[in-house]
């Protein structure tokens, strides 16, 4: 292998990595997908991390773009064994006294379950579907997989309509101030919220993307969980990939990319080998690409200067999974226990100032005293991820990656004992005799795993209106085509960023395709 050569090296087996490969191995190409962990597929990790027999999502779970995302149909996903189950209890909020509010497939069953707690904002919840659906569908998803436009050409093609100049308001107020304008109860803003944080890296509070609240209403029937575990998705792709004609490589840590006479000729890994390419592509992130990769001597240094102020994510997650003898029991009134089959549980964050306070204390690296977290229990809907009769179940809290005045692993044990107590009031059977075996990650441990994921972050670059679209990561970057002839981009640092939706390597693919002029056989008739 050392010194062999490829038409294409692809550094990163996550996701993108391997949808990217195996688009472009299917259009001939000799691709060489080369990644340092033994494990492919990044954030589609699923481990026995607490006892044999249960299996742990320990990092993409929610699954809300498969329906829309070509490279499942385009790869024949099902066909390398990729399977998903799809709740009909979405999301759900289960409040101190016993009531819960939910979201569901159904639009009707989730306007009635608004309607308990505000008739008015369940008529609203049906316009804003009436009204945005068919844009969300027709003109926001096709975007998600197009190198963004310039910022010109898309409030030119707004203006010329009343629904285009509303959007365009939407677009510089917070969604907070949307929540705020179209409902009343502060229970369903905060349902609106939780979807937010994961797996879209947004604050309540960012200004300019009020327009995610239209997005999430009208697409939130849709998250679905892979059957087995995330990982079975990986292995899919994986196949896929090795069926098309790739190849992949593991333990292969990338030193270097290699340059000359400012074009990419390859990489060398850490152990000296080389590897040969006209066309290197990077699907890890902005800074460890060009700064260590690279190596700021090819660089332009007002390049170099923008990449170093690239910004991270402003918050990490702290994760506990547990292996359990019996599923969580919510504790309901009459007629509310649709939360016990929830696929994504809000556990604390009631109202809308429940958010802004945690945020808050992140941003000031402290760790969080409201506790108010995403849970979920997988076995719910996929029984084969614990051994029978048992269940798994997870949950996140946001958090700082550096607590200040304190160390992670000082904390941790303690802190997620507090989280499981919090749990517990709303489930009560979530005792210490129903808990076999727990697992505790904090932010420090994601960036451990991967380190692509600085400061634990897990969007690879704050999701913010500065890095959007035609600015993620850099106006530079943004078909992604780099300053170096012959390297690309193709990582969740890209348009239109993280989450399991593969934008950035179905885009990457067309770039590639065009400069090659070759044929894209995904457009064919």
């Amino acid at each position: 292998m050392d010194g062999a050569t490829y038409d294409v090296l692809i550094i990163g087996a996550g996701h993108n990595g391997l949808v990217l490969g195996a688009y472009l191995a299917k259009a001939g190409l000799k691709v060489c997908v080369l990644e340092r962990r033994l494990e492919v597929g990044g954030g589609l990790s699923t481990e026995e991390i607490t006892l044999p027999g249960f299996a742990h999502n320990l990092h993409s779970y929610f699954h809300d773009t498969i329906n829309i995302m070509p490279a499942y149909t385009d790869l024949e996903l099902e066909r390398f064994n990729a399977r998903y189950c799809h709740p009909p209890v979405q999301a759900g909020l289960i409040l101190p006294d016993g009531r819960s509010l939910c979201f569901y497939d159904d639009l009707d069953k989730t306007c009635a379950s608004i309607a308990r707690f505000s008739k008015r904002d369940a008529e609203t919840w049906r316009e804003v579907v009436a009204n945005y659906r068919e844009f969300i569908s027709t003109v926001i998803v096709p975007a998600l997989y197009s190198a963004p436009p310039q910022p010109s050409e898309q409030i030119m093609a707004m203006e010329g309509s009343a629904e285009g100049m509303e959007w365009l308001r939407l677009g510089r107020m917070t969604p907070l101030e949307v929540l705020d304008e179209w409902f009343e109860n502060e229970h369903v803003k905060a349902l609106v919220l939780h979807h937010l944080p994961i797996p879209r890296g947004i604050l309540p509070d960012y200004a300019g993307l009020g327009t995610v609240v239209p997005l999430v209403i009208s697409q939130v029937e849709y998250a679905q969980i892979a059957r087995g575990g995330s990982h079975i998705t990986a292995h899919a792709l994986w196949r896929a990939l090795l069926r098309f004609g790739g190849e992949i490589t593991s333990l292969t840590h990338v030193e270097r990319i290699l340059v000359d006479d400012g074009k990419v000729t390859g990489v060398r890994f850490e152990d000296g080998r080389t590897l040969h390419a006209p066309i290197v592509v990077s699907t890890v992130d902005l800074k460890q690409t060009f700064l260590k990769m690279v190596g700021e001597d090819h660089l332009d240094p007002g390049f170099a200067k923008k990449v170093k102020g690239h910004r991270l994510d402003e918050f990490s997650v702290f994760s506990v999974h547990l292996a359990l003898r019996e599923a969580p029991k919510f504790r309901t009134q009459p007629g509310y226990d649709d939360i016990n089959q929830s696929l994504r549980l809000n556990i604390g964050f009631d109202r809308p100032e429940d958010f802004i306070d945690i945020v808050a204390q992140v941003r000031l690296g402290k760790l969080p005293d409201k506790l108010a977290f995403i849970a979920s229990v997988p076995t719910w809907f996929d029984p084969s991820q614990a051994p029978p009769g048992c269940h798994t179940a997870f949950l996140w809290q946001l958090a700082p990656y550096e607590i200040k005045g304190a160390k992670w692993d000082d904390v941790k044990d303690d802190y997620a004992k507090r989280c499981i107590a919090k749990w517990r009031e709303f489930a009560p059977n979530l005792t210490d005799d129903n808990i076999m075996g727990m697992a505790v990650q904090t932010p420090q441990d994601i960036e451990g795993r991967f380190i692509n994921m600085a400061k634990g972050g897990p969007f690879m670059g704050r999701t913010n209106l500065a890095q959007m679209e035609h600015f993620r990561p850099l106006p530079e970057l943004a078909e992604f085509r780099t300053p170096i002839e012959g390297l690309y981009m193709a990582g969740a640092c890209m348009h239109p960023g993280g989450g399991i939706i593969a934008g950035p390597a179905v885009i990457a693919a067309e770039m590639i395709m065009d400069d090659l002029k070759r044929p894209k056989w995904w457009e064919a008739d």
